[in-house]
């Protein structure tokens, strides 16, 4: 699962953010919550964050200095930063910083969804944000989030219905009528969604052959994986490989070591 760390002296809007993630995207989990920069730096160094919100209306040296070394510790982290007021040199050098988002308050629903929904797909995620589900409680996105973790654990391995039923020990028609009403795609869509993030991800950075990435992403049959790909990305994997090897867009911690000094 996507671990979110948020980091806001403003309860209100830490809040605010939690029930958007309740409402659109389950399938994280939550670090516990940090009131500084500071303290999400020292989060940081136990519980490696996926997604850090951070709120800079602060604005002074230490905010920028920590979530600098918080970067350098997890180059993949995507973050996004929340401001009391627009302020053009903070959010040039939030954009110049590889951040995903700038959010300006009042915070936006909307403009946060968007936020978050991309943050999850450069984290090579499932995003749950287009797809229509009926509305649910709190126990059963929980039960979802265990079968969503399932997938995440297992997906290089040979699953499939019967074996999520079985380690939720329930009836296998049940576990597929729960998982479409309650995650808004079966689970066929989702474990085909987060095995094609994993080989976009594996492609990108990796140097394994297509035919390795193809077996460690639970698809032993090369010419099955080929297609499934292509109808998910357009692209084969050698296209996508070519095309992408070696794309990252870690934040420029060069540049932020430099702007740090200036706020």
């Amino acid at each position: 699962m996507c671990r979110v760390l948020i980091a806001s002296p403003y309860e209100s809007d830490r809040n605010y953010l939690k029930e958007i993630y309740r409402n659109y995207f389950f399938n994280v989990t939550f670090i516990q919550d940090a009131t500084t920069a500071e303290e999400a730096y020292e989060r940081s160094e136990t519980q490696q964050p996926d997604m850090l919100l951070l709120d800079v209306s602060a604005s002074n040296d230490e905010v920028f200095q920590y979530k600098t070394n918080i970067v350098k510790n997890h180059p993949n982290v995507k973050v996004i930063l929340m401001d009391n007021e627009e302020n053009f040199k903070r959010a040039q050098t939030a954009i110049r910083c590889g951040v995903i988002d700038y959010l300006v308050k009042p915070l936006d629903e909307e403009e946060c969804k968007s936020a978050i929904h991309r943050a999850i797909l450069a984290l090579n995620q499932v995003s749950l944000l287009h797809y229509e589900r009926k509305s649910v409680t709190d126990t059963t996105k929980e039960s979802a989030s265990q079968m969503m973790q399932y997938v995440h654990e297992h997906y290089h391995e040979e699953i499939n219905l019967e074996t999520l039923a079985r380690f939720m020990h329930l009836n296998k028609n049940y576990v597929s009528r729960f998982f479409k009403e309650t995650v808004g795609m079966t689970f066929v869509t989702y474990l085909r969604h987060y095995r094609i993030e994993q080989a976009k991800k594996l492609l990108r950075t990796s140097e394994l052959t297509v035919t390795e990435i193809s077996e460690q992403v639970g698809y032993p049959d090369l010419t099955y994986f080929s297609r499934i790909f292509k109808k998910e990305t357009t692209y084969t994997p050698n296209q996508y490989k070519n095309t992408y090897q070696g794309e990252h867009t870690p934040a420029d911690i060069d540049h932020a070591e430099r702007i740090a000094g200036d706020h």
